[in-house]
């Protein structure tokens, strides 16, 4: 018990109580597992999540794993402080294809449920806005659980040049090749799309077209100039335009002649 406190007291550096925090509550002979709930500083009820373990130590272990992305502290409370609460029916869904589970069975095996209720799900009868604002708790507790999001790429690639204008000596190594059979022509012509960037980290796009017809639709023609990932090309061409996806920009070349 020393030990499982000293790891929750750990755990919680760093946490804060001031809107709440998570609870534990304890195990009695007539309910015999421990069970995670999310205690608020208002007048919303306490709100039971899931039920944790049948011992201290794998339950408060649970516990830690499901709120390791979490800012909020975590404590264990007597379970005579959530007695009041375990036969309430408010939260118990009265339709849809979930009609007679409680929202916190709902949310452990489909939580986008939930949160349709939370952000889209219009009461039509004044019983019913307590469902809608239990599912809003648990969509606040969906926030606190889950890992925070990956901040977006920020690529370094700008637009070089202007449309028309030519680039001289351009030094490119080459990320990616695709072959594809240019199918305005009869027969097996394959030409090569690649995708460079310069030293800057700006992208480049531009078509390596088939020098003579090949025999299979999965070979180059022996007289088309073969690139591949890693190669470091120098030529000149033109700027035939720009574009950005997935908030990469993109230089499309055309003209290409290579030193």
């Amino acid at each position: 018990m020393a030990r499982v406190t000293a790891t929750v007291a750990t755990f919680n550096s760093g946490r804060t109580s001031e809107n709440g925090f998570y609870a534990i509550s304890i195990a009695t002979p007539y309910r015999r597992y421990y069970a995670l709930w999310r205690i608020f500083t208002d007048e919303r009820p306490p709100l039971f999540i899931r039920t944790l373990a049948d011992t201290f130590v794998m339950a408060a272990g649970k516990a830690m794993d499901l709120l390791k992305y979490c800012k909020v502290t975590l404590k264990w409370v007597d379970n005579t402080f959530f007695i009041p609460y375990y036969e309430q029916t408010y939260d118990t869904l009265t339709f849809g294809k979930y009609r007679g589970k409680r929202i916190a069975e709902v949310y452990y095996i489909d939580p986008n449920y939930v949160l349709w209720m939370a952000n889209r799900f219009e009461p039509e009868k004044k019983k019913l806005l307590k469902l809608k604002e239990t599912a809003q708790c648990f969509a606040m507790v969906h926030a606190e659980l889950s890992p925070p999001r990956r901040p977006a790429y920020r690529s370094p690639s700008r637009y070089v040049g202007e449309k028309g204008e030519k680039l001289e000596a351009l030094r490119l190594k080459i990320l990616y090749v695709k072959q594809q059979v240019d199918t305005y022509k009869p027969d097996f012509y394959i030409d090569q799309r690649i995708l460079a960037a310069d030293s800057q980290g700006n992208r480049y796009t531009f078509t390596e077209k088939a020098a003579g017809r090949s025999q299979t639709p999965k070979a180059l023609s022996c007289f088309s100039r073969q690139l591949s990932p890693g190669m470091e090309i120098t030529l000149s061409a033109r700027v035939m335009g720009h574009y950005e996806s997935q908030g990469v920009k993109y230089t499309r070349l055309g003209y290409v002649k290579y030193s």
